[in-house]
Order: C-alpha cells, then sequence, then structure tokens
C-alpha cells in the first residue's frame, strides 16, 4: 500500500507581471505542483510541502493548499520504513485535514479520500494489528466519499488498492481486487477535473493494479 504512484501533470500558463490576484494563486500552486510531480527525495518533497503550507497561510480561504500538503506528507510517509516515522508523517497530514474540515471545501468528498488514505498507510504498517483500529475509519471515509460524489475516481482507486494489497487468507488479493479495480479504471475514463490544479491523480495506481488481472 506504500507503493501508491503519484502523478500529476498539467500546464499553467499565466503572465505573471500581469496575472490577477486569482491568476497568481493557480500559477504559485501550478509550480509547487509541477515540484511535486518532479521531487525525488524527502528534502525536495518536504519543501514542497512547506510552499503549499506558506501559500495556505496567505490565501486562508483556499482549501487546496491544505489539501496537497496533506497529500505531501503522505507521500512522504510513504517514503518510510519505520513505523514512527510513517505515523509522524500521517500525522502531519491529518493536521492539515483538520484545516481541510473548518473550511468550505467546495468537494469535500475529496477530503475523505485523503482520511481513507491516511488510515489505509497507517493499515499498511500492521495490517493484523491495526485494522481494528484504522479498518472502520477506513470503509467509512470511502463510504462518505462515495456518497458525496459517486464518480470520484480515487474512493474506487483506494478500495481497489485496499483489496489488492489484503492477503487473499483475509479475503484480499488481485482476484477480489479486479473488479473494484475495472471500476476505479472506468471511474478514471469518465473523470474531468475541475481546474488544472484540482484534484487528478491516482491513474496509474489503478492501471499498475490492471496488470495483474490480465
Amino acid at each position: 500500500m506504500k507503493n501508491v504512484i503519484l502523478t500529476i501533470a498539467f500546464l499553467v500558463t499565466v503572465n505573471f507581471a500581469n496575472a490577477t490576484e486569482n491568476e497568481r494563486f493557480v500559477q504559485a500552486m501550478g509550480a509547487t505542483l509541477a515540484e511535486m510531480g518532479a521531487a525525488k527525495d524527502l528534502t525536495a518533497l518536504q519543501d514542497v510541502a512547506n510552499k503549499f503550507e506558506r501559500i495556505g497561510s496567505s490565501e486562508t480561504t483556499e482549501w487546496l493548499p491544505n489539501y496537497y500538503a496533506a497529500l505531501t506528507y503522505t507521500l512522504m510517509a510513504m517514503r518510510q520504513k519505520e513505523a514512527t516515522n510513517i505515523d509522524q508523517y500521517l500525522d502531519k497530514a491529518d493536521a492539515f485535514i483538520a484545516k481541510l474540515e473548518k473550511q468550505n471545501v467546495p468537494t469535500p468528498d475529496e477530503t475523505e479520500v485523503l482520511k481513507a488514505q491516511v488510515a489505509m498507510m497507517r493499515i499498511s504498517v500492521d495490517g493484523p494489528a491495526r485494522w481494528t483500529k484504522y479498518g472502520a475509519s477506513f470503509e467509512n471515509a470511502i463510504a462518505r466519499a462515495k456518497g458525496i460524489n459517486a464518480q470520484n475516481p480515487r474512493a474506487y482507486a483506494l478500495k481497489a488498492m485496499m483489496v489488492f494489497n489484503t492477503p487473499a487468507q483475509f479475503g484480499g488479493g488481485a482476484d477480489k481486487a479486479c473488479p473494484e479495480i475495472q471500476v476505479a479504471a472506468q471511474k478514471f475514463a469518465d473523470f474531468k477535473p475541475a481546474s488544472v490544479i484540482a484534484p487528478n491523480w491516482g491513474l496509474d495506481s489503478v492501471e499498475g493494479m490492471k496488470k495483474a488481472c490480465k
């Protein structure tokens, strides 16, 4: 579950000198998202997280900086091996999710997806020991995300990933996950992000899992 592939691709072209305040925000977010997609190590990702936090501090009515700061910390957690380090980064992600919940997020399903991702990653540290504590958190967040927006492909992708990475003796594995993977793939095919900086990640993970279904 830690080997989630995140690809963020977009093009933002704004003449910064003549840009409106909103265009400057989009430009700053686009540049930071580009850095996020290109980041090769924890140092680079930490710099990205810090930039999202600074943007969020300046643009207090905007929700995407907090969203991407949280997402960046989940990426940092994925690069850890020790449970303590993983949890520390996920704690930081949770702090930004808490900020999101105090904002007027137009697509709260994306907040629920983040909650599910954090829960899934906490489970991945030690599934048998942690499922009791975090399993319900994951399932409830996925259910809420789908209830808010049944077309959000990331909700289906994370559910597929959870089943895919669960041992067969506990009801998981590729065979059990394939129906979920197919649904997620179709949701991505139909999905159109709201803007060039709106959440648009997860397809690579689904494509990777699909190979096991052939």
